[in-house]
């Protein structure tokens, strides 16, 4: 099998690399785009696939990639979408996973069972019709595959919560779990193919530049070359444990499975986010809809007068401290006149708790 970086365009095989700094990731392969399409970031040589629903192929026409202008996504995304992905038919799993990356992923996922995918299938119809005979002789596989990445996922960072678990660090219980797991796993390592990163890769990257403009980018250090080892692999369970080990040697990539929804996520900016922000049918993300519920919960455990009588002895305590400010004495005068208002109001049915409940919140 070639490990060489394609010099520019491809119409096979699937590279991945990542970028933890960033919190990216960056793919490489061929797309019919069939209900996706794609943005382009032309100052930063990335793309970015999204579904588009009616978006149809150029009739079953293979788009190439390009090493050089990849497609751009969060760190751990392909995995997630993966352990995510409804796999209980060929159109759910392509509107979860396939559309962003397509069917060479798969091709040496069996050894027993070999494809090839078409430069051009003439039409939508037939590209459909190939694409799904492909699916369905290997979704026993994908469900399996994805049953043991889940299985690897709550094992490595502890979902269950287990006491003999916790002193252990993600990436240590990576490599414990891969070397008791290894029976169930030998794709991993067979059929992940790394391409070490040179300085003779970059030719593809940088080309455009001159030679002058090169070392004067590098002598002022305006212009860092970034040194990225690629995995090209057919097997899709390859790349996912690839992603899965990146992630475990990092401190601030946990993946976790939502309070809400129980989809797997990894947390955007704070370690102990408890709710994913993949949008719903009503548009709302978990996130926004868990914030409400627990707003909504403290409304049970709280009602807007007793929360009234508590801020009403906090301000009067704090005025009382500091008599000789004057402009904090006006803004809790001010705080008390709009605050018994509201609870006038409340009493004559002209507010509800939760929206007078809201404003205490605010004003603390």
């Amino acid at each position: 099998m070639n490990t060489n970086l394609p010099e520019t365009t491809s119409f096979e095989n699937f590279y991945i690399w990542f970028n933890k700094e960033k919190r990216e990731e960056y793919y490489s392969t061929p797309l019919y785009f069939y209900k996706a399409s794609f943005n382009m970031d032309l100052d930063n040589r990335i793309r970015t696939v999204y579904w588009s629903e009616k978006e149809k192929t150029d009739n079953g026409l293979k788009h190439p990639a390009s090493i050089y202008f990849p497609y751009v996504e969060k760190f751990g995304l392909l995995l997630l979408r993966f352990l995510n992905a409804n796999l209980s038919s060929y159109e759910t799993a392509y509107k979860d996973f396939f559309y962003a990356y397509g069917f060479e992923i798969l091709k040496d996922l069996d050894e027993n069972y070999k494809f090839d995918l078409s430069n051009n299938y003439g039409s939508d119809e037939n590209y459909l019709k190939e694409t799904k005979a492909v699916f369905n002789n290997l979704q026993e596989q994908l469900i399996e595959i994805q049953q043991e990445l889940i299985n690897a996922v709550t094992y490595i960072y502890n979902l269950d919560e287990k006491e003999d678990l916790k002193p252990y660090s993600a990436s240590e219980r990576y490599a414990v779990y891969l070397i008791t797991h290894k029976g169930s796993l030998y794709t991993y390592a067979k059929n992940d193919h790394i391409i070490r990163d040179s300085y003779s890769n970059k030719n593809g990257e940088l080309t455009g530049m001159s030679e002058q403009n090169l070392l004067e980018s590098l002598k002022n250090k305006s212009m860092l070359i970034s040194m990225q080892d690629t995995h090209q692999s057919y097997d899709l369970s390859s790349i996912c444990y690839a992603i899965l080990e990146e992630l475990s040697k990092t401190t601030n990539n946990p993946i976790k499975k939502c309070q809400n929804c129980g989809m797997y996520f990894i947390p955007n900016s704070r370690l102990d986010e408890v709710y994913c922000d993949y949008p719903k049918g009503n548009k709302k993300t978990c996130r926004e809809q868990g914030a409400m519920l627990s707003y909504q919960n403290r409304l049970k455990e709280k009602s807007a007068y007793g929360e009234y009588r508590k801020l009403y002895q906090q301000k009067f305590g704090i005025v009382n401290k500091n008599k000789n400010d004057k402009k904090l004495k006006k803004d809790f005068e001010n705080w008390k006149k709009i605050a018994k208002d509201k609870i006038t109001k409340l009493k004559h049915g002209e507010l509800t708790e939760s929206e007078v409940y809201k404003w205490l919140e605010e004003t603390k």
